[in-house]
């Protein structure tokens, strides 16, 4: 028997079997990537870094395809909501209610929370079994930097805490088309995302930074980035394409 011949055609068989598998799981991972969300819209450059560092996409994640014309906005604290359970306000009789958003909210306690109408929930940034977190809408978009929480218990809607604002003139503000969400997840995958993240959300709103010192605030158009572990959020300046991180705000002591 020809031993050498032999090992030949075995090295040559197992090369060819180990290019297969590889080709395998090649077409496994993109098929997952392109039929359970559509992340065609990601550079091909970017699907492969994604690839080689194991970072990966929730099932129910999308690219959102909008690029509306935004502009930034000024707006002036009302009220700001305070941390800890001393702070937050309670609902006297709180009403029974499965349903958190919509009209069925609105009914039971419109006349309870002030601009109730003005907040849209937050999926997301709530906790299941112990709060729901609103975020206020501003033309049609969510401001992810003021919140109403509702605190429940038991079925039951216990107390709140809300930040209340009016919008201001901002002098210079010019709509603007905004960054593709492709481009702007895009250079957070490659820049930012650590090896082994999954990406949960991405949402359009508006994002700025808050100073104490400073009555009068600035929100920009910004893509928001949430991961599955919730203990980081980035934001992506729609129009400058700046990118900043910041941790979770999840409420104290829910």
């Amino acid at each position: 028997m020809d031993w050498r011949r032999a090992k030949s055609v075995l090295i040559v068989s197992f090369l060819l079997l180990n290019i297969l598998l590889g080709y395998q799981l090649w077409i496994e991972w993109r098929e997952r990537l392109n039929t359970t969300v559509n992340w065609t819209s990601l550079p091909p450059e970017t699907i492969q870094f994604m690839r080689e560092n194991n970072i990966q996409v929730d099932d129910n994640a999308k690219i959102p395809t909008e690029t509306p014309n935004m502009r930034e906005i000024s707006y002036t604290f009302k009220q700001r909501s305070e941390q800890g359970i001393s702070k937050r306000k309670e609902i006297v009789s709180p009403p029974e209610t499965r349903i958190v958003f919509g009209e069925e909210l609105f009914k039971v306690l419109g006349g309870v929370i002030p601009e109730l109408d003005k907040y849209a929930l937050d999926q997301p940034g709530s906790r299941e079994g112990s709060y729901f977190v609103f975020n206020r809408m501003e033309g049609g978009w969510p401001m992810f930097d003021i919140h109403l929480t509702l605190f429940y218990s038991e079925q039951r809607i216990r107390a709140y805490t809300q930040d209340l604002i009016e919008i201001k003139p901002l002098a210079g503000a010019k709509d603007q088309q905004v960054l593709p969400a492709a481009k702007a997840l895009a250079k957070v995958i490659e820049r930012n995302l650590p090896s082994g993240s999954v990406i949960k959300e991405v949402r359009l709103g508006y994002h700025g930074e808050i100073f104490d010192e400073l009555e009068e605030q600035v929100s920009t158009p910004s893509w928001r980035v949430l991961l599955e572990n919730g203990e980081e959020v980035y934001y992506v300046n729609a129009i400058s394409a700046e990118v900043t991180v910041e941790k979770s705000d999840a409420p104290a002591n829910p």
